[in-house]
Parts: C-alpha cells; structure tokens; sequence
C-alpha cells in the first residue's frame, strides 16, 4: 500500500475519533524537495528550533515538528501537516507501533506521564515527509555520532529499509490528551 493509501486512511481514522484534520490537498505529482531546498533545509531547522543541541533532540519529535511547521508552512508555501504514526522496520513490532485501542483510550483517559510511544514527523501535500529526529534520535542511542543532526526529507513512497506508518493527521490528538499543553492569558 502506498503512504498515499494509508495517509487516507489516517485521515478518515482521525475524523472517526472526531480530531479536527488540517484543510488540505494531495499533490502527488508535486516536489518540494530540489537541490535548493535541500541545500536551504539545514537554515530552516536552525530558524524553527533554536540551538538544541542533539542530545535535546531525543523523545521530543512531537514538539520538535510541532513547532516546525509554521516555519516550514512559510519556507515551502504550502500546508504542511502534523502526521503521528509509527515506523514499520520490517521486524514483528517496528519501531514506536501503536494502534487505535491505544488512540481511543489516550483520548478517553489522556496521557500521564512525560513520554508516549508514538512517532511524529511532518507531511507535505506531495507526501514527501520531514523527519528532523528520527535518525539523530538513532544515532544518540547506538553511539553513531555520524547520524546526529541528520533528517529526512523525501517522499515516502521512496524510503529503503524502512516504512512511515501514518496513524493520526494534524495536532488535535496531543490537544485533546494532554500532550501539548497550550497558554493562556488571563
């Protein structure tokens, strides 16, 4: 199936769970990702996250691309989503899989604690996916310093070794478990 498919398919389980899915529109036939923004990308991380330093990296991808996507909104010119899923590996469990009992009962009971298993990256309308943690993340844990401060930035569908398996689009679900806590004036 291609992430295409089972972005649909996210969509439609994320309405189902009456989470509110961005506006957008697939251009499958579009891509972002040139010499030239690839050669920009490093500039625009730097500009949606500060100075962090790898190891700040590990265990935040859901506020790492949440805070990426206005700047990437305003770098591309395009609707840039908030995707929640999981990394299929090809071994029995993959990497952060969870499924829709694990949805329905963060929604019923919310999140305690200070970390989830679930996996956060951003989606554009091409299907071409920014992950800015993952292989930094990887690379902290098994003492790869060469990984560090890399990202992907491709289309899916052209992903070797690995598979991203969307869940759940937009930020709605870390709005209404707790996830992300937002401020308020009084």
């Amino acid at each position: 199936m291609s992430y295409a498919q089972e972005w649909a398919i996210a969509v439609e389980r994320s309405e189902r769970f009456n989470l509110t899915v961005p506006a957008h529109q697939i251009e499958p036939e579009r891509r972002w990702f040139d010499d030239k923004a690839l050669a920009q990308f490093p500039y625009i991380v730097r500009d949606g996250l500060g100075d962090l330093g790898f190891e700040d990296v590990v265990a935040q991808c859901l506020a790492i691309h949440y805070r990426m996507i206005p700047v990437v909104q305003h770098w591309l010119g395009c609707p840039v989503l908030f995707t929640l899923g999981w990394i299929d590996t090809g071994t029995e469990r993959g990497m952060f899989r969870f499924d829709e009992a694990f949805v329905a009962e963060k929604l019923r009971r919310g999140h305690l604690g200070s970390t989830v298993n679930m996996h956060a990256w951003l989606t554009l309308p091409s299907m071409e996916i920014i992950d800015v943690s993952l292989a930094t993340s990887m690379g902290i844990a098994q003492n790869r310093p060469e990984m560090h401060g890399m990202a992907i930035t491709r289309h899916a569908d052209e992903l070797k070794g690995m598979a991203y398996k969307p869940m759940l689009v937009g930020e709605d679900f870390l709005r209404k478990t707790g996830l992300m806590v937002e401020w308020r004036t009084l």
